[in-house]
């Protein structure tokens, strides 16, 4: 009879999860997150290189020419579904304990 050899998930789970361990810990050994900051932050320097500069000419200065607005937008369908479905819970449980004070209102008054 042939024996079915059994798939060892929990080790397969711990060995994916040290890679991504190693991967993690020799970026940030390398310096990969101090560069994005780095890079950051130069373009910070320009932009108040460039708004000293703009003072010393008189310029009409705004703040939106200096700064970089990033928005990511992370939504998808599932956290779109989580929002409707938690906005739903809350009007339920809103009106709910609003009809069970009334409730209470009339039985008490």
């Amino acid at each position: 009879m042939d024996k079915k050899k059994k798939k060892n998930y929990f080790g397969i789970l711990i060995s994916i999860s040290f890679v991504v361990f190693l991967v993690l810990y020799f970026a940030q050994l390398n310096g990969y997150y101090d560069y994005t900051n780095y890079n950051k932050m130069q373009i910070t320097k320009e932009a108040m290189e460039q708004f000293e500069k703009d003072v010393s000419e008189g310029k009409n200065i705004e703040v939106e020419d200096y700064l970089e607005f990033t928005y990511t937008d992370y939504s998808n369908g599932i956290s779109n579904f989580g929002i409707k479905t938690g906005n739903f819970i809350e009007k339920v449980v809103i009106d709910g304990l609003g009809k069970t004070i009334k409730i209470f209102e009339i039985l008490f008054t």
